[in-house]
C-alpha cells in the first residue's frame, strides 16, 4: 500500500477521520484511505479482494475507479490541508471513517478485527484473504 500523505496530511486527516467516528485513525483509518488513493498503482489494482487476492478489473472499471480517485485525492488534498470541511468534503470522510473501522481489515483499516470487536460483529463467515494485503 502506498504513503500519499506527509506527517502534517495525515495528522490532520486523522483528526478528521476520528472527528466522523471516533477512535477510527487508531484502527488504520489514514491508512485506509492512503489504500484507496494508491489503489490503481498497484497490479492488480487493490480494488476488490478476492478470496484468493485482488480481483483484476475491467477497462470501463478502471476507467471509472480512476475518475472517482481523482476527485477523492482532491478531498483529502483540501482536508490535508486543514481548515472546515464543506458538507460534502464530511460526507466523504465520514463514509471512509465508517468503511476504515467496520470494513474487511484487507483494505487497510479495521485494524486486529477490533472495529467489529467493538460492535460484537461475528467472525467473518469466510477467512480473510491474507494475500489479499
Amino acid at each position: 500500500m502506498g504513503r500519499c500523505f506527509g506527517d502534517a496530511e495525515r495528522s490532520r486527516i486523522g483528526a478528521a477521520l476520528d472527528a466522523q467516528v471516533p477512535g477510527s485513525a487508531d484502527l488504520g483509518a489514514v491508512d485506509y484511505v492512503e489504500g484507496l488513493l494508491t489503489a490503481l498503482d498497484e497490479d492488480p489494482p487493490r480494488i476488490w479482494a478476492g478470496p484468493d487476492g485482488w480481483l483484476e478489473l475491467g477497462p470501463w472499471e478502471r476507467h471509472a475507479w480512476a475518475r472517482r480517485i481523482e476527485d477523492l485525492r482532491a478531498v483529502y488534498a483540501r482536508v490535508g490541508a486543514g481548515g472546515d470541511l464543506s458538507p460534502d468534503d464530511a460526507r466523504v470522510v465520514h463514509a471512509h471513517a465508517i468503511e476504515a473501522t467496520y470494513g474487511d481489515p484487507a483494505y487497510g483499516g479495521n485494524r486486529g478485527e477490533t472495529g467489529w470487536q467493538r460492535i460484537d460483529f461475528p467472525a467473518p463467515l469466510f477467512p480473510p484473504a491474507r494475500d489479499a494485503t
